[in-house]
């Protein structure tokens, strides 16, 4: 017997797939004006890190963000990222697709399934702009597992995790990009 989970966040994630397949797919019909979306997806960050949860610390931009936008904020995320971003890109259990014990490795050649369609794919087919600033974790073995072939017009950041925040690298090298090419000398 299949048992269902429900989900709150990937319900969401489905709903947002509906509306942008339902919008995109319209033919003949004007679509109402398009929201801006920016989303934000934080590693290691604790519920009670931001002001407007009660932290200690300001965040007042944060704050700012979360008050005038919708939160996302009654979902259940993986332990660690590559499963977290997975399912986020793809509104999919990362079990689907076997991320759903661990982060993609620098030294191994897997990475999020290529026939797997990107949040920022469907994004970009109802007509977005698509960027993405940060940590991608998702594969970068071949070029086609990379931020800017999986529906992200411009990135900027790390493919992998643990890189030093000051000199960009990592233990294999340096990991820091602007689109596709290598970052070399940006301290800081």
């Amino acid at each position: 017997m299949l048992k269902m989970i429900f989900s709150p966040f990937l319900f969401s994630l489905l709903l947002l797939y509906s509306a942008i397949n339902s919008f995109s797919e319209a033919t003949g019909q004007s679509s109402p004006p398009q929201p801006h979306i920016l989303f934000i997806i934080v590693d290691d960050f604790g519920y009670s890190d931001v002001g407007y949860h009660g932290s200690l610390i300001p965040t007042p931009n944060l704050d700012a963000l979360a008050y005038s936008g919708i939160r996302l904020e009654n979902y259940y995320v993986q332990p660690v990222c590559s499963p977290t971003r997975a399912s986020i890109m793809t509104g999919r259990y990362p079990i689907r697709y076997g991320l759903q014990y661990d982060v993609v490795k620098r030294n191994r050649p897997h990475g999020l399934f290529l026939n797997e369609t990107t949040l920022p794919q469907k994004l970009r087919r109802a007509g977005y702009a698509t960027h993405a600033i940060g940590k991608w974790h998702l594969g970068f073995f071949k070029s086609a597992y990379t931020p800017i072939r999986r529906g992200f017009d411009t990135f900027l950041g790390l493919y992998s995790g643990s890189e030093d925040y000051f000199t960009h690298s990592t233990e294999n090298g340096l990991d820091f990009f602007n689109n596709t090419e290598p970052l070399w000398g940006y301290n800081g």
